[in-house]
């Protein structure tokens, strides 16, 4: 006439990497409806606390918990339908303090009736999961007897129990395995968070004699993360920003990710700079990289290496890192007028010439070629005011080509200066510099009338020796031009 009782009891797997004084964040006992004095909850293990100092205390005055992590019932406890909810502290010398939620749910397989009074019923399923976890990665001597699901060994003498699920018979399969007299369930293999946070699966119960099932019970099988992922950058570490811009300029955000879990500090990320602190920084949460100087000058360099370094545990020192470089490339602005290589310029052009390239000036601009920025615009501004010249650009030189464009008389000037400024298409930006100016002589040759005559006297015996001999025998008079 004993009573089947199923409850949960956690077995803590020791790791070398965990925490001082551990304690899992939950832990879930299925007890009775009435849980009576003396009754051993559940056994508190705490991995990592020194055994002589250590200080266990449980919050709830119905309860009391021994040296050895026993949890006792000091008084007679009913467990209603929601449960009941406590917690245990683990305190040792280092003076760290670590909580432990317990929680206690009723058992939903059903009692055995009474002797006589017929068949074994089957109990309803429960509308929650029972969860239990293990440590990520850990590498010690399998199996590990990971939950004791009976704890009254001689009630499982009537009882034979079957599992299956995930890391059973599902995917990821061969994880898990099952006692099937005792109940006992052990873990076969190391486990990897990042590949499967948890495994669910169903725990049924049989009697050994009738073969009738008397009840099952869902099963979750938490995977707790280790920090063993380090962060990694997402996305090209290629940023531009003006030269010249003013400090504090947003340059680019890094962005990182890291595959431990969400909410924990092992995905807690400091961004920092290992090289190029002096003229940028990067803000240790965000990633943001922004500029602490307005001195960037792309005439002088026109890229920026600068190395980052991402380290979870928010940069602790036992946090996991990666570095990588950005680069950060300077645009340009029109912050260089463009130059003149002499300080003025001479040329000669005889009168009544016209449409004829008289001079070619080229010019110097730091800025960058083939832009707005760099390509030059000429203009007159002085000693035009007839508009006999004319001034254009070569595209392919980007040097002002200077023509004259009306003819010149001699009788009237025999020479004048032109002011010319070279300009950008672009205004100018960020500088205090303006445009220059040079000046150019121009000389007027004068032409010889008789020289223009024999020449047009030539042009004619050549085309036409008839024309010649009348000029020659007859009066000026004949031919009129």
């Amino acid at each position: 006439m004993g009573k089947i009782l199923i409850s949960t009891t956690y077995l803590m797997l020791i790791l070398s990497c965990v925490e001082s004084c551990f304690l899992l964040r939950t832990l879930y006992v299925i007890v009775p409806e009435i849980i009576p004095p003396g009754y051993q909850v559940a056994k508190v293990e705490t991995i990592g606390c020194d055994a002589k100092s250590a200080q266990l205390t449980v919050k709830d005055p119905s309860f009391t918990i021994k040296s050895n992590g026993a949890v006792i019932a000091l008084r007679s406890v009913s467990v209603g339908e929601r449960g009941r909810i406590f917690s245990v502290s683990a305190r040792d010398k280092s003076g760290l303090e670590r909580k432990m939620e317990v929680h206690l749910v009723r058992s939903t397989i059903l009692k055995r009736h009474e002797r006589g009074q017929g068949s074994l019923n089957r109990s309803k399923r429960p509308a929650c999961r029972f969860p239990t976890s293990v440590v990520e990665n850990y590498e010690g001597n399998y199996p590990i007897l990971l939950e004791k699901l009976v704890s009254d060994p001689s009630a499982s003498h009537d009882m034979y129990f079957t599992i299956e699920g995930e890391g059973v018979d599902t995917y990821a399969t061969g994880v898990f395995s099952l006692d099937r007299d005792t109940g006992d369930l052990f873990l076969l293999k190391a486990v990897d968070r990042e590949e499967f946070p948890e495994y669910n699966f169903e725990l049924r119960a049989f009697d050994k004699h009738t073969n009738v099932e008397l009840g099952y019970f869902p099963l979750t099988v938490i995977v707790d993360d280790v920090n063993d992922n380090a962060p990694e950058f997402v996305g090209p570490l290629q940023f531009t920003v003006p030269e010249h811009c003013s400090a504090g300029t947003v340059v680019g955000v890094v962005s990182a990710t890291d595959r431990d879990q969400d909410g924990t500090d092992h995905v807690k990320i400091k961004y920092t700079l290992v090289s190029g602190s002096d003229m940028f920084t990067i803000h240790p949460e965000t990633g943001v990289i922004t500029t602490t100087t307005n001195t960037l000058d792309r005439e002088i360099k026109d890229n920026h290496v600068v190395t980052v370094k991402i380290q979870d545990m928010n940069g602790a020192p036992n946090g996991l890192f990666a570095t990588s470089t950005a680069t950060i490339a300077l645009s340009d602005i029109n912050d260089n007028p463009p130059t003149f290589m002499k300080s003025s310029y001479n040329v000669t052009v005889q009168e009544n010439e016209s449409e004829k390239l008289l001079l070619r000036i080229p010019i110097q601009d730091k800025d960058l070629i083939n832009t707005s920025n760099w390509m030059s615009k000429f203009v007159i501004t002085k000693g035009n005011e007839n508009g006999n010249f004319r001034i254009v650009t070569d595209p392919l030189t980007n040097e002002g080509l200077l023509y004259i464009s009306k003819p010149l008389d001699y009788e009237k000037t025999n020479g004048l200066q032109l002011l010319i400024i070279a300009q950008n298409v672009a205004l100018l930006n960020g500088s205090s510099a303006t445009w220059q100016s040079i000046p150019v002589n121009v000389n007027v040759e004068k032409v010889d009338a008789g020289s223009v005559s024999f020449g047009l006297l030539g042009i004619m015996t050549t085309l036409c020796p008839v024309v010649l001999l009348l000029i020659l025998c007859e009066s000026p008079t004949v031919i009129k031009f």
